[in-house]
């Protein structure tokens, strides 16, 4: 069955990739053509065709297929940047687990299943972060170490809250003890301390910023691209197998978008102040993915249309801006410790690629996130003018920390074009130390930027297709006809 296919063939390429760490080139090549067998495999599966396997109903959506797809897109974008870019010797060998394992969310219509499997990704990225730099000596630092702890604990107790959902979920009766008790409110809790958990939603966002300051950018970019993601679309099939929760209950929805709001201001002011490029771009994807959760809290067309929209933007953003920022972060020949000012004349490719990512991240038009932001303002406009300036308040706070650490650390004056100084009394040029030579930047990493870059262009200059498509299956859902 090509279901189990999606399943287990990436294990089985990953225990073989495991087999082979030690030659990291011909380990991409085989990552790669996994990637793209599974890519042929999910086009060949029929759309909306329930199968049953040993009791348990697979069925592949639109909306999952179109995620699937880019999920498996960004592996390889991932593959791709790992010739040039720092990784762990493991680091293919657990995309390809996490990738079966995602796979399986996206087909499982079990929630209880996909709680264990959620749980399971949390554990599975561990390997990957904890995992020893390639071709060098050196070992994983303490602070690295206990980010890994910090994230595995709080994806454990965001799976046991789910599941307790879950389990409430399933003996929860409407009508039952009118006026005396109600676990509608309980449940909706249950899920939005988890998901929120799960997607770094403040205040539960530590485990992010630990992570992007301590631990490799590929596993961060796979960690917030395909686990973070594959969360919401889950949320989406919650909400798809009980609408009981949402009709009726706009206070707790309220609840769950005054916390959205929150948390995209909060996030965007710490961007605002923070203090390294990677601290700040970790509270700029905690404000996108406030803005993301607030679209889905609004339980509306609009809303949920410009969540998916601003989902998938985000994915392709963050693998934008997480890869250039590893360009950037490129040694020069400098001493350690010494700040760049104009890192947009030394790495021009990586400076556009993550000024265009920054700009698609908080929806700056022609980019990709322009559309998402509209989608979600129109629904805050529905909902309340104060939410749609709160809204509009936080994206022109994360476009002034974008400009702030454009002028601090990319747009200053060239540091390489001093002028010589005169020879002093008895040197010559020999005695001066040689010049230092300035490598290129990697190929195949500033061509993948480039194509980053295009594809973002592409979604925000033409986004009718993809529009279209994820509009219909909104308006398809069985909790948006309920309401």
């Amino acid at each position: 069955m090509l279901y189990l296919l999606l399943i287990f063939f990436p294990i089985t390429m990953a225990l073989s990739t495991f087999v082979l760490r030690k030659n990291s080139g011909q380990v991409i090549f085989v990552g790669l053509g996994t990637v793209i067998t599974l890519m042929l495999v999910a086009t060949q599966i029929p759309l909306d065709d329930p199968t049953r396997f040993l009791g348990i109903t697979m069925m592949l959506s639109s909306l999952n297929r179109m995620f699937m797809l880019l999920f498996l897109a960004i592996s390889g974008f991932a593959f791709v940047a790992a010739w040039h870019l720092p990784h762990g010797e493991n680091f293919i060998p657990a995309v390809l687990l996490l990738l079966s394992e995602v796979c399986a969310v996206l087909l499982l219509q079990n929630t209880f299943l996909t709680t264990l499997l959620l749980g399971l990704t949390g554990l599975s990225a561990v390997l990957a972060i904890v995992d020893l730099p390639v071709d060098t000596g050196s070992l994983v630092g303490t602070r690295t170490i206990a980010a890994a702890l910090k994230y595995m604990v709080l994806m454990v107790l965001a799976a046991i809250l789910m599941y307790i959902a879950f389990v409430l979920t399933d003996i929860f009766r409407p009508g039952e003890l009118p006026g005396r008790i109600s676990l509608v409110r309980f449940i909706l809790a249950l899920l939005a301390v988890s998901f929120a958990l799960r997607m770094a939603l403040i205040p539960f966002h530590a485990w992010l910023v630990d992570l992007m300051e301590h631990a490799s950018l590929l596993v961060v970019v796979i960690v917030v691209t395909l686990l973070n993601t594959s969360s919401m679309l889950v949320l989406l099939l919650v909400f798809q197998s009980f609408p009981t929760l949402l009709v009726e209950n706009e206070g707790p929805l309220m609840v769950l978008r005054m916390g959205a709001l929150f948390s995209a201001v909060l996030g965007a002011g710490m961007a605002l102040g923070g203090d390294s490029l990677r601290r700040s771009m970790a509270y700029l994807i905690l404000y996108d993915g406030g803005m993301v959760f607030y679209g889905l809290a609004s339980v509306s067309s609009l809303g949920l249309a410009g969540a998916v929209f601003g989902a998938l933007n985000q994915t392709l953003a963050v693998v934008l801006l997480l890869v250039s920022l590893a360009l950037l972060e490129r040694p020069d020949g400098r001493p350690p410790g010494v700040v760049r000012r104009d890192l947009l004349r030394r790495w021009p490719v990586a400076g556009a690629g993550f000024l265009a990512g920054g700009l698609a991240l908080i929806g700056m038009p022609p980019l990709g996130g322009a559309m998402s932001r509209l989608l979600i303002y129109q629904a805050a406009a529905e909902q309340s003018w104060v939410e749609l300036l709160v809204l509009l308040g936080a994206t022109l706070l994360a476009g002034l920390a974008l400009a702030r650490m454009a002028q601090e650390r990319l747009l200053g004056p060239g540091e390489d074009e001093a002028a010589p100084e005169p020879l002093m009394l008895g040197e010559t040029e020999l005695d001066r130390p040689a010049p230092r030579r300035l490598a290129p930047e990697p190929t195949s990493a500033a061509a993948l930027t480039i194509t980053l870059v295009l594809i973002c262009l592409a979604i925000g200059l033409y986004p009718g297709p993809l529009l279209a498509n994820i509009d219909g299956v909104i308006r398809e859902l069985a909790f948006i006809r309920a309401l």
